[in-house]
This record gives structure tokens, sequence and C-alpha cells, in this order.
């Protein structure tokens, strides 16, 4: 992990969590049936950079963040998957959960109840610099299992 610093492994305080029951009138996104871990995670810098998700010695997930890297994998990121979270974007407005986040978290939430242990690996960019890297770093070794698809890719 040539550039990244080791932030360490993933915990949890809970896995196979089910999402609450659906608000009158809402529907789920595609992503949003779980089940869910509640996830701690390592130490992380508050700073903008990339991550990678790291299941033994593989590689499973690469993103991004122009915001703080504690902010997007913390308890309002990937950690916790609130309700709101799950739900399906409503006809002719913005409102709507985080996909990826519900995405990503059942995907470890599997990880983990497999017995399998993953760990996170970081590396500090300038916030303009994010997406660009992460590009770049997926030109270099390609597409990880728990991507869906490269973004910006140069």
């Amino acid at each position: 992990m040539d550039g990244f610093t080791l932030a360490g492994p993933v915990a949890n305080r809970g896995l196979n969590i089910a999402p609450p029951p659906l608000p009158v009138g809402r529907q789920r996104h595609p992503f949003g049936d779980g089940p869910f871990a509640r996830l701690v995670m390592p130490t992380l810098p508050d700073e903008p950079g990339l991550y990678l998700w790291q299941q033994e010695e593989d590689i499973v997930y690469v993103g991004q963040t122009r915001t703080p890297l504690r902010k997007r994998l913390g308890p309002n990121g990937y950690a916790t998957i609130s309700g709101y979270n799950t739900l399906a974007r409503e006809a002719g407005r913005t409102n709507g959960g985080q996909q990826t986040n519900c995405r990503v978290n059942a995907l470890a939430n599997a990880a983990l109840v497999g017995g399998h242990v993953l760990r996170i690996w970081y590396r500090v960019t300038d916030a303009a610099d994010a997406r660009s890297e992460e590009a770049r770093w997926m030109n270099a070794f390609g597409l990880p299992a728990w991507n869906r698809r490269i973004e910006g890719v140069v």
C-alpha cells in the first residue's frame, strides 16, 4: 500500500441489523434492505483523502472524500446506517438515502459475519484532487470487487 497509512481494523457493535420499518408512503432504494452492521472505524484524520477497504489480503473497495475521512467513514457515513439512509428518493424530490453507504455497509456486514478481517488504509489529499487520485488508483490497480464503476477515469 505504497503511500497509504494503515488506520487499523474495522470492528463492530452489532451485525445483521435489519432496517427500521418504512414510514408510510415511502420505499427503500435497491440497497436499503440490509442487513447492516454497526461498524466501529479505526481513528482517521479530519482531512480529505483516499481510502481503501482491505479484506484479508485483497483491496475490496476504494473511495475518495472531499470532506474529512473521519466523517465519511464514521457514524454519519459508512459506520452506521440510519433509517433515512435506506429510503428511496421520492418522485420529483432530491430527498432519499445514501445508497453507497448502505451497499458498502451491507458488504462489510457479510464479510464480518463470514469471519473475515477488514482493515482501512488512507492517504490524505487535497479535496480538489481526491476524485482524480481515486481514478488514478483504479487505473493502476483495477476495479475492486465492492466498487461498481470507475468514476472520472484519467
